[in-house]
């Protein structure tokens, strides 16, 4: 994929963390050696959705590899469907659950979409979040 983007010139960028398993499953976590893992800089935002989006093998378009669903069928909705990438995108960037009024937004270093997939993998909240165990106010 490297080549293809510099034959084209376009730019790129590689994402080096291991993530969940897009169904959620958490298989490749403990694969991870904390040690070798980059702090992350503040998320402050992305392009995803807006200026850049995922194509799986099905032809379903979403904002990115991490944040699969809501999509859109390309096969179905054809290239003007990718339009409706922002308002996704915009939806699923926006905190929620536990992250909703956190005091450390500004510093937390996850986005909306990547949270999820390490909430549903069950993964250690150390592994996406500053809060090193499950705030009162929110495990309840």
């Amino acid at each position: 994929m490297r080549r293809l983007a510099e034959r084209f010139g376009l730019r790129h960028r590689e994402y080096a963390n291991i993530s969940p398993t897009i169904h959620g499953g958490a298989e490749s976590l403990p694969s991870q050696s904390p040690q070798f893992l980059r702090k992350r800089a503040p998320f402050t935002g992305c392009d995803a959705g807006h200026t850049s989006f995922h194509v799986d093998p099905f032809g379903r378009a979403s904002i990115c590899k991490i944040g699969r669903e809501p999509s859109v069928d390309l096969v179905r909705d054809g290239p003007p469907g990718l339009l409706r990438l922002s308002g996704i995108s915009d939806d699923l960037l926006r905190r929620q659950g536990g992250c909703t009024g956190c005091t450390l937004q500004g510093t937390c270093g996850t986005c909306m979409p990547l949270v999820q997939l390490y909430r549903r993998a069950k993964a250690p909240l150390a592994t996406y979040c500053q809060h090193q165990e499950p705030r009162k106010e929110v495990s309840q």
